[in-house]
């Protein structure tokens, strides 16, 4: 079973994404996805091959965001596909059964648009407003994010947009499984410290 904790690095960190997943992993975070929209792939390589490295070292899974290619070069445990990203079948095929392939759930169309197709889970939300994304899609309430949650079942769902360690037994009680967070250790004053809070959140 997926750990109820993903935490998705930030471009807009003053820490280096590997420094962000350092500090995650040594809070107890047990999964990373590496998120970055502005990196040259040669940086983005290497990133994801010491997040890779880290993530092993600490018994961790490891995906890469948007590019199965990158995922690959890294020899990541998998995939995070938005809408615009290769399909999740093309993401299996290359990356092999194995691979954890996930995608992100905004509205009710989208989940109509994988209907039929293996992933291992779902980002669904946003939850609230966060600064984190360019491009936000529109927040939902409560009831169109339980809503959203039940129609991607059986997929295991995480909440995901300016979700805080506060909200958890809210989200459980919509039906995700867990929540993924990015600000909320990336921009902490102590990311570790943020991070275990966490983890003793979803731990609960």
């Amino acid at each position: 079973m997926l750990p109820r904790l993903q935490f998705l690095t930030l471009d807009a960190s003053p820490l280096t994404h590997r420094a962000q997943a350092l500090a995650a992993l040594e809070g107890g975070v047990r999964w990373i996805q590496l998120r970055t929209k502005h990196l040259p792939e040669d940086v983005w390589i290497a990133e994801a091959v010491a997040i890779a490295e880290l993530c092993r070292d600490f018994g961790a899974l490891f995906v890469v965001n948007d590019s199965p290619q990158v995922a690959l070069r890294a020899e990541a445990d998998g995939v995070h596909l938005g809408g615009a990203d290769a399909s999740p079948a093309a993401a299996r095929a290359l990356l092999g059964e194995s691979a954890i392939v996930g995608v992100t759930l905004n509205e009710p169309t989208h989940v109509a648009r994988f209907a039929g197709v293996r992933i291992d889970y779902a980002g669904v939300g946003p939850f609230r407003h966060t600064a984190s994304k360019q491009k936000l899609a529109a927040i939902h309430t409560p009831e169109s994010l339980a809503a959203l949650i039940a129609a991607a079942a059986p997929s295991p769902c995480f909440a995901i947009g300016g979700v805080t360690a506060a909200d958890w037994p809210e989200l459980r009680a919509l039906g995700a499984h867990g929540i993924a967070v990015s600000g909320a250790i990336a921009l902490a004053a102590d990311p570790i410290s943020a991070a275990k809070t966490l983890v003793e959140a979803v731990s609960a």
